[in-house]
């Protein structure tokens, strides 16, 4: 059974502070106070900074910025089979908020990935991502 998409980012985050501190830091202060929900093949869960990244499921009482996507894309996105941009044309990715928001939540991705590409465990995440889901 695949693991769910938001305790892959629970523990991605969680490894980011341990191995990559700067990099985290960056990735939580770009984020700021900015709520994200995230909706990946019906699962919905969200994103929040603060002191730390907080990856929460359900889906909280107000959101800043609201993504629905897939986990293939997500795949497909990382695997740069699709560019982000391009997938968000072709509907595989909806984001949905004010145009501000939804700039400093793509700093954050940005932001993210550089971090994620420098933690060794990432690599362990990203195959239990590739598993098939359930």
């Amino acid at each position: 059974m695949a693991e769910r998409i938001s305790s892959l980012l629970r523990r991605s985050v969680d490894h980011l502070a341990d191995e990559v501190p700067d990099s985290y830091r960056l990735t939580l202060d770009t984020l700021g106070s900015l709520v994200v929900v995230l909706d990946v093949d019906g699962e919905r869960f969200s994103l929040r900074g603060g002191d730390r990244l907080v990856v929460a499921d359900g889906e909280p009482v107000s959101a800043d910025v609201r993504v629905t996507t897939s986990r293939a894309t997500i795949i497909d996105v990382l695997d740069a089979a699709v560019a982000l941009p391009e997938a968000i044309d072709a509907g595989s990715v909806s984001v949905v908020g004010p145009v501000d928001d939804v700039v400093r939540m793509n700093d954050t991705l940005h932001a993210y990935v550089h971090a994620a590409v420098r933690a060794p465990t990432q690599a362990e995440l990203l195959d239990a991502l590739r598993a098939a889901p359930p």
